[in-house]
Parts: structure tokens; C-alpha cells; sequence
């Protein structure tokens, strides 16, 4: 169900009620509820966000084992496969160069 947002006129009392949209008229009809008063609107109100964690690391989601899992993978890769498991965390490939 969408959210609305409404704001008194008369004490700028702002809230967001959640309804159907068959409902969005609805809270424009009744009075405020902190003053009592009918002088409600809507308001626009933002956009709907959605959270990122942006310090968001391999370790970080999964508690600290990816750093164990890369330190196991290395010992047993040979040479080759650990400069390819270091590149690979660089963003060196062709891929990210484009």
C-alpha cells in the first residue's frame, strides 16, 4: 500500500498514513488529529528511498570469512592462480576498464 503524507493548515501538524489508493481522499475528509481541525491537505512527500550500506565490504557480509576463505583459496592456487585471485580484487580487469 503507498504512503501518503497530510499536513493541518492550521498547527502544520504533518504525518503519513498508509492506504489503499481507494482510501487516498480519505484523511483530507477528517480532521487533524493533534488540533481537531479540518484543514487538511496532502503534501507531496519524497521519493521512496531505498537503504544501501555503502561501507558495505566482502567481510563485512559475511562476518569475516571471506578474508579466510581468499587466505585458503591462495595457498593451495599456485603462483598463477594467486595473482589471479589478487587481480581480481582490484578492479583490473578488462571488464572494469571499458
Amino acid at each position: 500500500m503507498p504512503t501518503y503524507n497530510y499536513r493541518c493548515e492550521k498547527c502544520e501538524h504533518a504525518w503519513e498514513d498508509f492506504l489503499s489508493m481507494a482510501d487516498y481522499e480519505k484523511p483530507t475528509k477528517e480532521p487533524c488529529p493533534q488540533c481537531g481541525v479540518t484543514e487538511v491537505r496532502k503534501v507531496i512527500g519524497g521519493m521512496p528511498g531505498i537503504g544501501v550500506d555503502a561501507t558495505l565490504t566482502p567481510d563485512k557480509a559475511t562476518g569475516g570469512d571471506w578474508s579466510e576463505l581468499m587466505g585458503r583459496m591462495k595457498k593451495v592456487a599456485g603462483a598463477k592462480g594467486r595473482r589471479k585471485l589478487d587481480a581480481s580484487g582490484d578492479h583490473s580487469g578488462r571488464r572494469w576498464n571499458q
